[in-house]
């Protein structure tokens, strides 16, 4: 299924309702988003957008005048007026956690949940990547220096996140999950390990960056745990209200949040005055295109001029429009899943994976270290390359570059068939290219499914990205195979000087692997593995998608507690998951797969802890 008719599908889901069970299901490695509860954007009533744009800070706008800018004005009349402790606004994976954390901590919390107790849902793919739980220990996954897992994570993005707030995350992460999930695992050795036990090639780091086992699947049970949290809530004195957005925080003279009001659903007003804090956890931006455009600029400065970005199947971003309206200052580094990057995949399925074969673009020709250190790294030069397809290529000793690589999100699974993309579908779609001609493997009959090769459309993942593979039924991604180079570049719709390119980029990559010294693009040598004929390779168009979701929002501190515009810590407002900035660079890219929800939890559980303490 390509990205936009994932993306439609997704839409129809929404409309239709999801039940309180749904999981949605992202990428072909790990899980999609902190929190389905929104924070609830509602129309500007203030006629001067650039002025309130000023008064609170432009962080990495594109436009200072964007409406989503614009404050509305506090309600006139409310429907009620409550008191507590803490106030959580979204209670998603984020900000369930912390209203947990905070009420088990002796607090009083209230919540303001957007959708209804009876119809609620999380997005999830259910992959919780995380180190050092007792989970992980049981089934002997090594533990994890937690320094060399801190430093991995601020190398990779290049120092950006707030080092205090990754060191504790860092520390926290185990404690945690089994936290979080631990009263709700009957059978610790059921519980699926992403690439655990890992293959006897397994690499602990490519291109100086690393990769961690600790990515584990947590199926039905997540819900039940989420669920939990919302219950201890009110067995400890406190009230969620379901069918309300947040709608405005509260401010002291001093410039303090004392509270919000939310919008309930039959359009009446509730105010609720929160004496330690209010913790913003709405989710991403993404599903608001004015957002989108105006702080997402790394993708929309990618495409062609004139061309807009459209609306993921993100959250509104109206958490993120709470705290910045309050004061809030902007993460200048608004990262996403994807958007920025390109490999050619048919999303969320490919039939290699992440494996770090060979990649050529339009005129044939090789133009990056396909290797380096994780694939939305590795994918970013593809973004920069001319219009047209981009290619995969590999020989028929392709496992050797599976079993070379470090875990990652999209990439396969070798210990679990189950996985997506498989060892099997791969091999599937060799079989099918080897007999399929220039028909390649989209020749053969289609499986069950409806895909040829690469596996079932529809992953339980949490990470997606890259673009619409081009050819093969359903959109799924066509392999094509011959001995000769030049044959198999004419199957993939390479003409003239490209073929001749092709050819000779192929020869030169195997050249490389032979001197076991990649003196062209510095891929590690253990990498360079010489492609066996008979050769396999498949497409895509270039093309600079949607993110998934955006993973950054508001600055932080090491306390998750939300920045002023000169860095100081605004009293009693917290951010965590997607509304909170300083995690990230301008790529969400991580060690483990399923970090999207395993940071948004535990830091949920450590802002909820910490502002109950206050």
């Amino acid at each position: 299924m390509s990205e936009k008719a994932l993306h439609e599908k997704t839409m129809e889901e929404k409309q239709a309702g999801l039940s309180r069970r749904a999981f949605l299901g992202w990428g072909a490695a790990a899980a999609v988003v902190a929190g389905a509860g929104l924070a609830g954007c509602s129309p500007a009533t203030s006629a001067d957008a650039e002025g309130s744009a000023n008064a609170s800070g432009s962080g990495s706008s594109s436009s200072s005048a964007a409406s989503w800018r614009t404050a509305p004005e506090a309600p006139a009349e409310v429907a009620e007026e409550a008191t507590c402790d803490v106030l959580v606004i979204g209670l998603g994976h984020a900000g369930s956690c912390a209203a947990r954390a905070a009420a088990e901590s002796g607090a009083t919390v209230y919540a303001f949940e957007k959708q209804t107790q009876d119809t609620r849902s999380y997005m999830s793919g259910g992959q919780v990547g995380h180190i050092n739980s007792e989970l992980l220990a049981s089934q002997g996954v090594p533990e994890v220096d937690e320094l060399v897992f801190m430093n991995d994570w601020m190398l990779r993005h290049n120092n950006r996140p707030n080092p205090g707030l990754i060191r504790r995350y860092a520390a926290s992460s185990g404690e945690c999950f089994d936290w979080l999930f631990g009263d709700y695992i009957s059978d610790p050795a059921s519980v699926v390990i992403r690439q655990w036990p890992a293959n006897d090639a397994y690499q602990e780091q490519i291109g100086g960056l690393r990769g961690f086992i600790g990515c584990a699947h947590t199926g039905d049970f997540m819900v039940e745990a989420l669920d939990h949290c919302a219950e201890v809530v009110e067995q400890n004195g406190g009230k969620v209200y379901y069918g309300t957005s947040g709608y405005l925080l509260i401010t002291d003279d001093a410039g303090a949040v004392t509270g919000a009001y939310g919008e309930q659903s039959d359009g009446t007003y509730v105010k609720v005055t929160a004496s330690k804090g209010v913790i913003l956890a709405g989710g991403g931006f993404g599903g608001n295109e004015d957002m989108l455009t105006d702080l997402y600029t790394e993708s929309l400065g990618l495409k062609p001029e004139g061309e807009k970005l459209s609306a993921g199947m993100d959250q509104d971003g109206s958490g993120v429009a709470l705290g910045y309206w309050a004061g809030g200052k902007l993460d200048p580094c608004m990262s996403g899943m994807g958007g920025n990057y390109f490999y050619p995949c048919d999303s969320p399925s490919d039939p290699a994976g992440t494996a770090p074969v060979l990649w050529l673009n339009s005129h044939g020709k090789r133009y990056c270290n396909e290797g380096f250190g994780s694939i939305e790294l590795a994918a970013i030069p593809g973004a920069k390359e001319p219009s047209g397809i981009i290619a995969t290529v590999f020989g028929s000793n392709v496992d050797d570059y599976v079993h070379a690589q470090v875990p990652s999100h999209m990439a396969i699974d070798y210990a679990h068939e189950a996985s997506q993309p498989s060892m099997s579908g791969l091999h599937e779609a060799m079989e099918k290219a080897l007999a399929g001609g220039a028909a390649g493997s989209a020749g053969a009959e289609e499986s069950s499914d409806g895909a040829a090769g690469g596996g079932a459309d529809a992953a339980a993942g949490e990470e997606g990205g890259g673009a619409p593979a081009a050819g093969g039924p359903g959109g799924s991604t066509t392999v094509y195979c011959s001995d000769d180079l030049a044959t198999l570049a004419g199957y993939l719709g390479y003409t003239g000087e490209a073929v001749d390119n092709f050819v000779a980029s192929v020869e030169r990559y195997n050249e490389l692997c032979d001197q076991g010294r990649d003196e062209d693009f510095g891929k590690d040598a253990h990498l360079m593995i010489r492609m066996e004929a008979p050769y396999y390779a498949y497409c895509a168009e270039k093309e600079i998608g949607t993110p998934m979701v955006t993973t950054s929002g508001l600055l932080v501190n090491e306390d998750s507690q939300v920045l002023d515009q000169n860095c100081n810590p605004i009293k009693g407002l917290f951010a965590a998951g997607n509304n909170s900035g300083s995690r990230f660079g301008y790529q969400y890219t991580t060690s483990i797969s399923g970090v999207s929800l395993g940071i948004a939890q535990t830091q949920g559980y450590m802002v909820g802890k910490h502002a109950a303490e206050l």
